[in-house]
């Protein structure tokens, strides 16, 4: 498939993981970040693969009731994972 897209003249290519914080649910888990960061370094390594430039977003959800704080901490734990991931 990327590579048909490629031959098509596309470039690029993006993915997008949503993250909701709900604290409490404990959302999102550790199992869920892992898996979304696993998810989206294969989805980027496919991309240069196929010649793609691969544009992988981890999106972390800032509405809700939790404060700014918390928010940081998730967004630095999504973020380190999918870098180490990457």
């Amino acid at each position: 498939m990327c590579a048909d897209a490629y031959k098509q003249g596309v470039r690029f290519s993006k993915w997008r993981a949503v993250f909701k914080i709900d604290e409490t649910t404990n959302c999102p888990t550790n199992l869920a970040i892992q898996d979304n960061a696993w998810g989206l370094a294969r989805y980027a390594a496919i991309c240069q693969e196929n010649g793609l430039v691969p544009i992988v977003e981890p999106e972390i959800l800032s509405d809700g009731p939790h404060s700014i704080a918390h928010c940081q901490k998730v967004t630095e734990r999504v973020n380190s994972a999918v870098f180490k991931c990457l």
